[in-house]
């Protein structure tokens, strides 16, 4: 919705309070009973109430349009021949290749990390359906199998890092296992390779905690 939209609609509901003021004021007293004065009162209070209610959610409403529009944007982006050849890119890496991995490597993997973890934080917050977000899950689960052991890694030297990816890929597991939906890795390189994920990730020494598990653990971590 329109910004001018939603001023113009405020402003007829505070016109409309006003005028209901305005008459009981100059009018009210001479011509009706204290009954009458009482009931065209409680008329105007609840359409000005009513006006500051709807001007909240109109704005809150607007602002769940912007970033429904946002993320969009980031569906988009993770569908662009760029990242699908990141993607590609960390589907076929190696446990060799991450013990000297280069910085513009490493900086390729943190983008399409953030892409990710952007989803869980936009379903956490009620901004976009979950059902929706898990639409983009399939690619992440196969990163997460590619780099749960970098990310591992990563946190022993950087402290906080893909926490919200963890969890998206967990919230897509899950969504996945619970409708009995495939997903399987292969390698171009390997031919004959294919594991499924959905099977493979319910293992605990790789499965992505949930949010709340990852929370969990932070605490237990501080205390």
């Amino acid at each position: 919705m329109k910004k001018g939209g939603i001023a113009s609609d405020i402003v007829i509901w505070f016109l409309a309070g006003v005028a209901i003021y305005f008459i009981i004021k100059n009018w009210g007293g001479d011509y009706w009973d204290i009954g009458t004065w009482q009931v065209v009162a409680a008329i105007g209070t609840w359409i000005l109430a009513g006006g500051v209610v709807y001007a909240f959610l109109q704005v809150r409403q607007a602002r769940k349009s912007t970033n429904a529009q946002i993320a969009l944007e980031l569906f988009r982006e993770l569908r662009n021949p760029e990242t699908i050849e990141r993607l590609r890119l960390i589907y076929e890496l190696t446990q060799d290749d991450f013990k000297d991995i280069p910085i513009e490597k490493s900086k390729e993997i943190d983008h399409v990390i953030d892409k990710y973890a952007a989803l869980e934080v936009w379903v956490d917050n009620g901004i976009i359906d979950k059902k929706i977000a898990v639409e983009a899950g399939p690619s992440a689960l196969r990163c997460w199998y590619r780099l749960h052991s970098y990310i591992e890694s990563a946190r022993k030297r950087r402290g906080y890092y893909g926490d919200n990816f963890e969890a998206y890929v967990r919230l897509a597991l899950d969504h996945f296992h619970k409708n009995k939906i495939k997903v399987k890795l292969w390698r171009e390189s390997h031919q004959g390779e294919d594991i499924d994920l959905v099977t493979e990730l319910q293992d605990e020494r790789i499965r992505p905690r949930s949010l709340k598990e990852i929370k969990r653990d932070r605490k237990k971590g501080e205390a």
